[in-house]
């Protein structure tokens, strides 16, 4: 009986595969390490509403072009989250997923999105309108996320919010906060819900 040997072809094949499959666990495992929700509060900028102040009065256009304002969001507590991409950063499309699961089904708060309206593009327009989530998406065309300081530059150049959390009650008074620089970490979920929990 004589042992066959593989044609090379089939076995710079197999080569192939394995070195893609390798490659790919190495992304996910980097992804996994890189991206992931941080329970610390962090307070990196002194800029935004202060804690046990008001929160400034706004009325800007959801994503349908709805308007709303804060007096909208106010009689229950809510969250304010600012968000920097919904187009070009996988970290803040993993933390809305992760927020709309801890939200899903509570009537007992409000949430809302915001982000600039340099970073309302097609594709993030898309992601909102391809899952249901429990958020308004608000796009600020008034400038309020500049005003308040919790801009940078997106590398596409556009004005940017940086991650921040503002969990008010229920007459729009900031109880809780967390701004931090880096996009590729965001708050645990648990913990707002925990300032909600604590606010409500």
């Amino acid at each position: 009986m004589s042992e066959t040997t593989p044609a090379p072809r089939q076995v710079a094949g197999k080569i192939g595969v394995t070195a893609l499959v390798l490659y790919l666990l190495a992304i996910a495992i980097r992804i996994d390490g890189c991206y992931a929700p941080d329970g610390q509060l962090r307070d990196e900028r002194a800029t935004g509403p202060a804690l046990g102040t008001a929160f400034p009065s706004f009325e800007m256009r959801d994503v349908s072009g709805a308007a709303i304002s804060l007096a909208d969001l106010s009689g229950a507590p809510a969250v304010l989250a600012f968000v920097p991409s919904l187009d070009w950063s996988p970290p803040t499309k993993a933390r809305l997923i992760d927020l709309a699961e801890a939200f899903r089904g509570r009537r007992d708060v409000r949430v809302a999105i915001v982000m600039t309206a340099a970073q309302a593009t097609p594709r993030a327009r898309a992601f909102v309108r391809d899952r249901s989530t429990p958020f308004y998406y608000l796009i600020d065309d008034i400038g309020l996320t500049q005003r308040l300081g919790l801009t940078t530059e997106g590398p596409d150049g556009g004005a940017a919010a940086i991650s921040a959390t503002f969990v008010l009650d229920a007459i729009g008074t900031v109880r809780f906060r967390d701004v931090r620089e880096p996009a590729d970490e965001w708050l645990d979920p648990r913990a707002i819900l925990d300032a909600v929990a604590r606010v409500g």
